[in-house]
């Protein structure tokens, strides 16, 4: 029932959208129609095969190695202690460099490449994860990681079966935060020396008044993003069930 009102929400304001297009006169608000029309016009003329699938594989390529390494070094990091004094002024120096920022330097040292774009989506999408993982890690019942080097596990062994459990729900949560900045770094990134993509196709619309065009890519993106959130809920379903399951005795 929820999800129908969420749904008859969305086909209102889409309603609501049409009407105000046609009632504008300025053109710089078509109608929703013709957003979609020209929708249907650009994946007919090849635009899904030179733009979307290659926005989105480089968004995903991005989004996964950077939340694989800001994993990897946030459990790293948090395991052991010592070495936080040392990075942790560092990281939250880094940290708060907004990521369109680095990309003039990404351009500089990579090229308008590929390679350039999937970095600064990457280095995007490591910092929730990374930070997440450091303070879950740091937080880890100390008499669990007691009772597993009594039981005679190896670091290793622990690191598996005692520490990425209890911080897997902190490192997907911050994961979905970092979905959302790999999503926004994609299109910025695309909008400086990229000749395809998403990004290039809504700039290069609004560079030359196609206005319905620009809005039809818009639309894309919010359903790219739709998607990519809904897989990754379902994702985590998946792998944290045990961990819902767990919180709903809790809560009972």
């Amino acid at each position: 029932m929820k999800k129908a009102l969420g749904y008859l929400v969305a086909l209102l304001l889409l309603v609501v959208w049409e009407i105000a297009g046609r009632a504008s006169d300025t053109g710089l608000f078509p109608p929703v129609s013709d957003a979609v029309t020209e929708l249907a016009s650009l994946l007919g003329t090849g635009s899904l095969r030179t733009d979307v699938l290659p926005s989105a594989g480089r968004a995903l390529a991005g989004f996964a190695l950077g939340t694989t390494l800001g994993a990897l070094l946030g459990i790293t990091i948090g395991w052991f202690h010592h070495l936080e004094p040392w990075v942790r002024p560092s990281l939250e120096f880094l940290r708060a460099i907004p990521p369109p920022a680095v990309l003039p330097v990404a351009v500089l040292a990579l090229g308008a490449t590929s390679g350039m774009r999937i970095t600064v989506i990457a280095a995007a999408a490591m910092w929730p994860v990374l930070i997440a993982g450091v303070d879950a890690t740091r937080a880890v019942e100390p008499g669990y990681v007691d009772v597993a080097r009594i039981s005679g596990l190896s670091p290793l062994t622990t690191l598996r079966r005692v520490i990425l459990p209890a911080v897997l729900p902190a490192l997907l949560a911050a994961a979905r935060i970092a979905l959302g900045l790999a999503l926004i770094m994609m299109v910025i990134s695309e909008m400086i020396g990229a000749t395809a993509g998403l990004g290039y196709l809504i700039l290069q619309a609004q560079r030359t008044y196609a206005i319905a065009q620009m809005y039809a890519g818009i639309i894309v993106l919010g359903l790219l993003g739709w998607l990519a959130t809904a897989l990754f809920a379902l994702l985590e379903r998946r792998v944290l069930g045990w961990y819902q399951d767990q919180k709903g005795i809790a809560d009972g």
